[in-house]
């Protein structure tokens, strides 16, 4: 399986800054969801019937910690995903892009806050 391109959403990137203890887990484990997104990550759906993630990805960054991401050739095939960002105005990721949408905290990052 090769390698997936990386786009960051602007909730990454603050949530990164604001998390400056963790930066350097999470980073590592952003290097191994690129390598095989696949692998150790959980596919989401509606979470208590609040939020739609329906098309996103969970991954682990220690024990309460969230990564949440789409990847676009997985979530292209499910019409119903609000996250999907593969189609921005004009520019079109190829399947082997990643999207992460925000990191943090179990509650937050599932709240897409």
């Amino acid at each position: 399986m090769g390698k997936y391109n990386p786009v960051y959403e602007e909730q990454f990137f603050k949530n990164l800054q604001r998390y400056a203890a963790l930066r350097q887990r999470i980073k590592n484990r952003v290097e191994r969801i690129l390598s095989n997104p696949y692998a150790g990550t959980e596919f989401l759906g509606d979470i208590s019937g609040k939020l739609n993630l329906r098309g996103c990805r969970s991954a682990r960054v220690g024990r309460n910690f969230r990564i949440i991401f789409v990847i676009c050739e997985e979530c292209r095939r499910v019409p119903e995903c609000e996250y999907c960002f593969c189609e921005k105005e004009g520019e079109a990721f190829s399947g082997k892009t990643i999207v992460f949408l925000t990191v943090g905290p179990h509650s937050k990052a599932y709240s897409m806050k």
